[in-house]
Protein backbone atom coordinates (compact mmCIF):
# COMPACT_ATOMS: atom_id res chain seq x y z
CA UNK A 1 0.00 0.00 0.00
CA UNK A 2 1.49 3.36 -1.04
CA UNK A 3 1.19 6.61 0.88
CA UNK A 4 -1.61 8.53 -0.84
CA UNK A 5 -0.74 11.67 1.14
CA UNK A 6 2.29 12.04 -1.10
CA UNK A 7 0.01 12.67 -4.10
CA UNK A 8 -1.08 15.98 -2.57
CA UNK A 9 2.53 16.96 -1.96
CA UNK A 10 3.41 15.91 -5.50
CA UNK A 11 0.67 18.20 -6.79
CA UNK A 12 2.23 21.13 -4.95
CA UNK A 13 5.62 20.24 -6.46
CA UNK A 14 4.08 20.41 -9.93
CA UNK A 15 2.51 23.80 -9.25
CA UNK A 16 5.69 25.22 -7.73
CA UNK A 17 7.68 24.26 -10.81
CA UNK A 18 5.09 25.59 -13.28
CA UNK A 19 4.53 28.87 -11.48
CA UNK A 20 8.27 29.36 -11.05
CA UNK A 21 8.91 28.66 -14.72
CA UNK A 22 6.25 31.08 -15.94
CA UNK A 23 6.17 33.86 -13.34
CA UNK A 24 9.83 34.18 -12.38
CA UNK A 25 11.03 34.26 -15.97
CA UNK A 26 8.42 36.76 -17.13
CA UNK A 27 10.27 39.75 -15.74
CA UNK A 28 7.11 41.34 -14.26
CA UNK A 29 6.21 41.54 -10.57
CA UNK A 30 2.44 41.16 -11.06
CA UNK A 31 2.55 38.15 -13.40
CA UNK A 32 0.17 35.37 -12.33
CA UNK A 33 -0.05 31.96 -13.99
CA UNK A 34 -2.71 29.33 -13.43
CA UNK A 35 -3.17 25.58 -13.58
CA UNK A 36 -5.65 22.78 -13.03
CA UNK A 37 -3.77 19.70 -11.83
CA UNK A 38 -5.29 16.22 -11.68
CA UNK A 39 -3.22 13.70 -9.72
CA UNK A 40 -3.33 10.06 -10.76
CA UNK A 41 -1.74 7.05 -9.08
CA UNK A 42 -2.28 4.33 -11.68
CA UNK A 43 -0.54 3.04 -14.76
CA UNK A 44 -1.97 1.12 -17.70
CA UNK A 45 -2.51 -2.15 -15.76
CA UNK A 46 -3.38 -0.47 -12.44
CA UNK A 47 0.22 -0.60 -11.22
CA UNK A 48 1.47 2.25 -9.04
CA UNK A 49 2.53 5.06 -11.38
CA UNK A 50 2.06 8.49 -9.76
CA UNK A 51 1.79 11.30 -12.28
CA UNK A 52 0.02 14.57 -12.93
CA UNK A 53 -2.22 15.66 -15.80
CA UNK A 54 -2.15 19.43 -16.12
CA UNK A 55 -4.02 22.18 -17.93
CA UNK A 56 -1.81 25.24 -17.53
CA UNK A 57 -1.65 28.74 -18.91
CA UNK A 58 0.93 29.26 -21.66
CA UNK A 59 1.75 32.67 -20.24
CA UNK A 60 0.67 34.93 -17.40
CA UNK A 61 -2.22 37.19 -16.43
CA UNK A 62 -1.48 40.78 -15.46
CA UNK A 63 -3.21 43.24 -13.19
CA UNK A 64 -4.37 45.37 -16.12
CA UNK A 65 -6.72 42.65 -17.41
CA UNK A 66 -4.35 41.30 -20.04
CA UNK A 67 -2.89 37.87 -20.73
CA UNK A 68 0.57 37.67 -22.24
CA UNK A 69 1.44 34.58 -24.27
CA UNK A 70 5.00 33.37 -23.71
CA UNK A 71 7.33 31.46 -26.02
CA UNK A 72 6.80 27.68 -26.13
CA UNK A 73 7.76 25.92 -22.91
CA UNK A 74 10.79 23.65 -22.75
CA UNK A 75 9.76 20.28 -21.31
CA UNK A 76 13.39 19.43 -20.49
CA UNK A 77 13.83 22.57 -18.38
CA UNK A 78 10.62 21.83 -16.48
CA UNK A 79 11.58 18.15 -16.08
CA UNK A 80 14.92 18.97 -14.45
CA UNK A 81 13.37 21.32 -11.90
CA UNK A 82 10.49 18.91 -11.26
CA UNK A 83 12.93 16.11 -10.44
CA UNK A 84 14.76 18.44 -8.06
CA UNK A 85 11.53 19.38 -6.25
CA UNK A 86 10.34 15.78 -5.97
CA UNK A 87 13.66 14.61 -4.54
CA UNK A 88 13.58 17.46 -2.03
CA UNK A 89 10.01 16.60 -1.00
CA UNK A 90 10.69 12.86 -0.64
CA UNK A 91 13.81 13.54 1.41
CA UNK A 92 11.86 15.87 3.73
CA UNK A 93 9.25 13.10 4.14
CA UNK A 94 11.95 10.60 5.08
CA UNK A 95 11.25 8.41 2.05
CA UNK A 96 14.73 8.69 0.51
CA UNK A 97 18.19 9.92 1.55
CA UNK A 98 21.16 11.56 -0.17
CA UNK A 99 22.60 8.18 -1.18
CA UNK A 100 19.43 7.24 -3.03
CA UNK A 101 19.29 10.66 -4.68
CA UNK A 102 22.90 10.43 -5.87
CA UNK A 103 22.23 6.97 -7.25
CA UNK A 104 19.13 8.12 -9.15
CA UNK A 105 20.93 11.17 -10.52
CA UNK A 106 23.49 8.84 -12.07
CA UNK A 107 20.86 6.90 -14.04
CA UNK A 108 21.06 7.12 -17.80
CA UNK A 109 17.29 7.76 -17.85
CA UNK A 110 16.12 10.02 -15.04
CA UNK A 111 12.88 8.16 -14.34
CA UNK A 112 11.01 11.45 -14.81
CA UNK A 113 9.22 12.69 -17.88
CA UNK A 114 7.45 15.95 -18.74
CA UNK A 115 5.39 16.36 -21.89
CA UNK A 116 4.16 19.77 -23.04
CA UNK A 117 1.37 19.52 -25.62
CA UNK A 118 0.38 22.13 -28.15
CA UNK A 119 -1.54 25.19 -26.96
CA UNK A 120 -5.34 25.01 -27.24
CA UNK A 121 -7.04 28.30 -28.03
CA UNK A 122 -10.30 29.43 -26.36
CA UNK A 123 -12.39 28.95 -29.52
CA UNK A 124 -11.33 25.28 -29.83
CA UNK A 125 -14.27 23.86 -27.86
CA UNK A 126 -13.65 20.28 -28.99
CA UNK A 127 -9.98 20.40 -28.08
CA UNK A 128 -10.75 21.85 -24.66
CA UNK A 129 -13.41 19.21 -24.02
CA UNK A 130 -11.12 16.32 -25.04
CA UNK A 131 -8.28 17.61 -22.88
CA UNK A 132 -10.49 18.19 -19.85
CA UNK A 133 -11.94 14.69 -20.22
CA UNK A 134 -8.47 13.15 -20.50
CA UNK A 135 -6.93 14.73 -17.41
CA UNK A 136 -9.60 13.23 -15.15
CA UNK A 137 -9.83 9.85 -16.90
CA UNK A 138 -10.80 6.77 -14.90
CA UNK A 139 -8.24 4.22 -13.73
CA UNK A 140 -9.50 1.64 -16.22
CA UNK A 141 -11.59 1.37 -19.37
CA UNK A 142 -14.51 -1.03 -19.38
CA UNK A 143 -14.16 -1.38 -23.15
CA UNK A 144 -10.66 -2.84 -22.71
CA UNK A 145 -11.70 -5.26 -19.98
CA UNK A 146 -12.96 -8.81 -20.55
CA UNK A 147 -14.47 -10.81 -17.69
CA UNK A 148 -14.13 -14.60 -17.73
CA UNK A 149 -16.49 -16.43 -15.40
CA UNK A 150 -15.16 -19.14 -13.10
CA UNK A 151 -17.10 -21.82 -15.03
CA UNK A 152 -15.32 -20.74 -18.24
CA UNK A 153 -11.84 -20.60 -16.69
CA UNK A 154 -9.40 -23.53 -16.82
CA UNK A 155 -8.78 -23.39 -13.06
CA UNK A 156 -12.36 -22.51 -12.07
CA UNK A 157 -11.25 -19.05 -10.88
CA UNK A 158 -12.87 -15.97 -12.41
CA UNK A 159 -10.48 -13.86 -14.49
CA UNK A 160 -10.15 -10.37 -15.88
CA UNK A 161 -8.24 -9.87 -19.13
CA UNK A 162 -7.18 -6.27 -19.67
CA UNK A 163 -5.86 -4.72 -22.87
CA UNK A 164 -3.27 -1.93 -22.96
CA UNK A 165 -4.06 1.50 -24.43
CA UNK A 166 -2.12 0.73 -27.60
CA UNK A 167 -3.90 -2.65 -27.94
CA UNK A 168 -0.52 -4.38 -28.24
CA UNK A 169 -0.46 -6.07 -24.83
CA UNK A 170 -2.91 -7.90 -22.62
CA UNK A 171 -2.61 -9.06 -19.03
CA UNK A 172 -4.69 -11.59 -17.13
CA UNK A 173 -5.64 -11.19 -13.47
CA UNK A 174 -7.58 -13.33 -11.05
CA UNK A 175 -10.81 -11.35 -10.63
CA UNK A 176 -10.23 -10.76 -6.90
CA UNK A 177 -6.64 -9.65 -7.55
CA UNK A 178 -7.97 -7.17 -10.14
CA UNK A 179 -10.41 -5.74 -7.60
CA UNK A 180 -7.70 -5.58 -4.92
CA UNK A 181 -5.44 -3.69 -7.34
CA UNK A 182 -8.28 -1.36 -8.30
CA UNK A 183 -9.32 -0.33 -4.77
CA UNK A 184 -5.81 0.88 -3.92
CA UNK A 185 -6.44 3.77 -6.34
CA UNK A 186 -9.74 4.88 -4.79
CA UNK A 187 -9.19 8.29 -3.10
CA UNK A 188 -9.58 8.54 0.64
CA UNK A 189 -12.59 10.40 2.03
CA UNK A 190 -12.05 14.12 1.48
CA UNK A 191 -9.01 13.57 -0.75
CA UNK A 192 -8.96 16.08 -3.60
CA UNK A 193 -7.58 14.64 -6.83
CA UNK A 194 -8.14 17.80 -8.89
CA UNK A 195 -6.65 21.05 -7.59
CA UNK A 196 -6.84 24.63 -8.87
CA UNK A 197 -3.86 26.95 -8.51
CA UNK A 198 -2.87 30.54 -9.15
CA UNK A 199 -5.33 32.48 -11.30
CA UNK A 200 -7.79 29.56 -11.14
CA UNK A 201 -7.66 29.02 -7.37
CA UNK A 202 -10.83 29.49 -5.32
CA UNK A 203 -9.25 32.43 -3.49
CA UNK A 204 -8.28 34.20 -6.71
CA UNK A 205 -11.69 33.62 -8.28
CA UNK A 206 -13.42 34.79 -5.10
CA UNK A 207 -11.50 38.05 -5.14
CA UNK A 208 -12.36 38.65 -8.81
CA UNK A 209 -16.00 37.80 -8.20
CA UNK A 210 -16.12 40.25 -5.30
CA UNK A 211 -14.64 42.92 -7.55
CA UNK A 212 -17.16 42.06 -10.28
CA UNK A 213 -14.53 41.13 -12.86
CA UNK A 214 -14.61 37.32 -12.75
CA UNK A 215 -16.44 37.07 -16.10
CA UNK A 216 -14.18 39.48 -17.98
CA UNK A 217 -12.19 37.96 -20.81
CA UNK A 218 -8.54 39.12 -20.70
CA UNK A 219 -7.01 40.73 -23.77
CA UNK A 220 -4.47 38.44 -25.43
CA UNK A 221 -1.13 39.99 -26.29
CA UNK A 222 2.10 38.53 -27.53
CA UNK A 223 5.05 38.53 -25.16
CA UNK A 224 7.68 41.19 -25.73
CA UNK A 225 10.21 38.77 -24.23
CA UNK A 226 12.05 36.89 -26.96
CA UNK A 227 12.60 33.16 -26.70
CA UNK A 228 16.30 33.82 -26.15
CA UNK A 229 15.64 36.30 -23.34
CA UNK A 230 13.04 33.96 -21.83
CA UNK A 231 15.58 31.13 -21.62
CA UNK A 232 18.21 33.52 -20.29
CA UNK A 233 15.90 34.50 -17.44
CA UNK A 234 15.26 30.81 -16.79
CA UNK A 235 18.97 30.00 -16.77
CA UNK A 236 19.56 32.73 -14.21
CA UNK A 237 16.83 31.25 -12.04
CA UNK A 238 18.31 27.73 -12.33
CA UNK A 239 21.63 29.09 -11.03
CA UNK A 240 19.85 30.39 -7.92
CA UNK A 241 18.19 27.03 -7.29
CA UNK A 242 21.31 24.96 -7.90
CA UNK A 243 24.07 26.95 -6.17
CA UNK A 244 27.68 26.18 -6.90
Amino acid sequence: MFDRKLLSKLSRCVWKVLSTYLEHTAGCDDAVSGAVIAMQSFGDFLGFNPHAHVIATDGCFYGNGSFMVFPASSSKDIENLFRHEVFKMLKAEGKINDTVIENMLSWRHSGFNVYCGDAIWPHNDKGLENLARYIIRASFSQERMTYIRANDSSDNIAKVVYESKDSKTTKMFDALDWLAQLVTHIPHKGEQMVRYYGFYSNKSRGLRKKAGIDDEVPALIESDVSKKAFRKNWSRLIQKIYPG
